[in-house]
This record gives structure tokens, C-alpha cells and sequence, in this order.
């Protein structure tokens, strides 16, 4: 340990002494981690990630012009032309779960299109900046799927609507406030409670909820425990090239859920069949490449040596042994492959698989 804590004093010493003699503006130690350095399997699977990314941003925005409008709250805007008094049919009405699965949908479609325009920069690979935007649209999947299988449960219906749009729509507007855990009306009474994501998680998403969301967290919050992704040995750097398959495969991880939930729902009316079987088309063929490359990154993490700039960090906790946290990513990833099969979110069946491993695709039918 005091030979290997040695070596590595030295070589810092090393890149030090070489970068105080060199011009300031030269890069001297190139990061590495780029596509010239992945194999041709991972190349292509980038490829085919970024080209499915595209295709959702497309078609999502499609289905956003077309289609999500918020009828739930148009009703009660057409009350309030005539009238304050407006029943508790309409102001607690399942409608609004619509509207708020179209605003979620929305909102993700957006941000979708600017994690897109992130991933197409060569310059800075700002995969971790996407990851953070990535944890919004896991949230939007989380929330409006919580609302969704509880606003037709009569003595639930009026909470999760005070939770879900009422009181945020209070908050923002000036009538309530925000007080630690708690939602307050001016008056000063409570009227409601701040919950975290976690509380709303269902299906499978709790098998993996923890771990993916610590994950992304990470990236989110200013934790120096992310401090490999932006550290070389001997300097910080801005332009690693850190987890790049990684962000796009949860990129397509969680924006596949949303769509599922909010797009491939029977009952939904599209303007044509084709339409809509073109959307259940694209969950599957989604979900068959997620498994593929889920599948390759458990290998990689499996039998992947453990980064030297992650050994470089841990000496700074003095512990006697040096742990691998490549297990804990395969262990992330493993449960994450296992909820692609979750036949709780939206209409898509995922129950019969053919002789090559692929879905067997079924359709709604009318």
C-alpha cells in the first residue's frame, strides 16, 4: 500500500512539473474516455441510441401539437366566465390527471430536445449537465404516474389534486407559500405537505428508485463525490468524456417510461391506427435496445478494472482497502434492466417474447 501510495505521489508530481512547463493555452493531457477509445460495439450503439433519441424528440413533439390539451382546466375556466361557484365535479374532475400526463409529457419533450442538443456538442461532453436534466424527466415519469393510478380512487381524488395542481398552482401564484415540508395559505394555516419524489414511486421503479436516483442526484447537487468527472490525475478539467453511453441509454430509460405512460395508453383517441401503432413500434423497439445495451454495460462494468483517477481520490478516505464501485453501478444497472419489463405503466404488453429475444409485438385492438 505505501508502494502503491508512493508511485502515485510521484506521478502526480510528474504531470505537475510537465503542465508548469508547457503554455498555458496548449491542452496537454487530452481526456480520455471518447468515442476513439470505445470499441466498435459501443460506438454503434451510441449511434443507434442518438438516432432513437432524435426520434423520440420528433415524434413526442408531434403528439404534443396535436393532442395535449387541458381539458380538466378549460372546464373550470368555462365555469368561471359565468360563475365562482364552481361544483366539485369539475374543480376535483379525473380530467386534470390528463393534464397533468400532457403537462408532465410536455415538459419532458422539452427537455428531451435540450439534452438532444447537449449530446451533439464534441466540444465539452456535457454528459453530466444531460444526466441532471435526465433526473427531471425521471420525475415527471414518477409524479404523474403516481397521479394517474390514484386519481380514480374516490376517497384519494381530491388530495392528489390539491398535491399535484391546486397547491402548486397556489404557490406559484402568490395565494400560498412554501414553509420547510409544509404548503401554508396566507392566513397561515396548513393546507398541504412538500413531498419528495420518493414517496410517490411505484411498480418497479422501487426496485432501482434509490440507486438511480442517488445517481443522478450527484450530478445534480454540487457533490465533490462526482469529482472524478471532472479530474485528471493531476488538474480539474470541463471537457471529460465521462459516461456517454451511460447518459444516453438513461436518456431513453426514462423517457421511454413517460411515453409509455402518457402516449401508448388504450383508449387514447389518435387520428389514425397507424398513428398509434407506430407509437407502441417505437416502445418496443426502445425497450429491445435498451436491453441490448444494458446487457453490454453490465459486462463492461463486470469485468472492468477500476479507473486509476478513482484510485488517485480514494487514498484521500485512508482505507485499507480499495473497493470497486463498478459493482455498484452493476448492480444499478441490473435492477434497471428488470423494470423495462413493468406492464403497469401504459398499454404496451411485454409478456411473450419470440425465439431471438424479441417482443412479440401486440397492438390495441379495436
Amino acid at each position: 500500500m505505501n508502494l502503491c501510495i508512493h508511485f502515485l505521489c510521484m506521478h502526480l508530481l510528474l504531470r505537475v512539473l510537465l503542465l508548469k512547463n508547457k503554455p498555458y493555452n496548449l491542452k496537454i493531457i487530452k481526456p480520455r474516455g471518447g468515442d476513439e477509445m470505445c470499441d466498435s460495439i459501443e460506438v454503434q450503439y451510441k449511434d443507434k441510441l442518438y438516432d432513437l433519441i432524435k426520434k423520440f424528440a420528433f415524434v413526442s413533439r408531434g403528439f404534443c401539437d396535436k393532442y395535449c390539451v387541458p381539458d380538466g382546466l378549460m372546464d373550470i375556466m368555462k365555469f368561471n366566465l359565468h360563475t365562482n361557484d364552481i361544483p366539485n365535479n369539475v374543480l376535483f374532475s379525473n380530467k386534470l390527471s390528463y393534464d397533468y400526463d400532457y403537462y408532465a409529457f410536455t415538459k419532458s419533450t422539452k427537455t428531451l430536445h435540450a439534452i438532444w442538443s447537449l449530446l451533439k456538442d464534441q466540444s465539452y461532453n456535457f454528459n453530466e449537465d444531460s444526466l441532471i436534466l435526465v433526473r427531471s424527466i425521471f420525475e415527471n415519469h414518477i409524479m404523474s404516474r403516481y397521479l394517474r393510478e390514484h386519481i380514480n380512487i374516490e376517497i384519494e381524488r381530491e388530495k392528489v389534486i390539491k398535491d399535484f395542481v391546486k397547491n402548486p398552482l397556489g404557490v406559484s401564484l402568490n395565494y400560498y407559500t412554501n414553509d420547510g415540508y409544509y404548503i401554508k395559505n396566507l392566513e397561515g394555516d396548513k393546507i398541504g405537505k412538500i413531498n419528495m419524489p420518493s414517496k410517490y414511486k411505484m411498480g418497479k421503479e422501487k426496485d432501482y428508485y434509490k440507486e438511480f436516483y442517488s445517481f443522478l442526484c450527484e450530478f445534480a447537487h454540487c457533490s465533490f463525490g462526482r469529482l472524478d468527472c471532472y479530474f485528471d490525475g493531476a488538474l480539474f478539467y470541463y471537457s471529460k468524456n465521462n459516461f456517454k453511453l451511460e447518459t444516453m441509454l438513461f436518456t431513453i430509460f426514462v423517457f421511454t417510461k413517460i411515453f409509455e405512460g402518457v402516449v401508448t395508453v388504450e383508449g387514447e383517441n389518435f387520428a389514425s391506427y397507424k398513428e398509434e401503432k407506430n407509437y407502441y413500434d417505437l416502445v418496443y423497439d426502445s425497450l429491445e435496445l435498451q436491453e441490448e445495451v444494458f446487457d453490454y454495460l453490465i459486462g463492461k462494468y463486470e469485468r472492468t478494472l477500476k479507473d486509476k483517477d478513482l484510485i488517485t481520490i480514494q487514498l484521500y478516505l485512508k482505507e485499507e482497502n480499495i473497493v470497486n464501485p463498478n459493482n455498484k453501478m452493476k448492480s444499478m444497472l441490473i435492477k434497471m434492466k428488470g423494470s423495462l419489463l413493468d406492464n403497469e405503466i401504459g398499454s404496451v404488453c411485454k409478456l411473450e417474447k419470440d425465439k431471438n429475444g424479441k417482443f412479440v409485438r401486440k397492438y390495441p385492438t379495436y
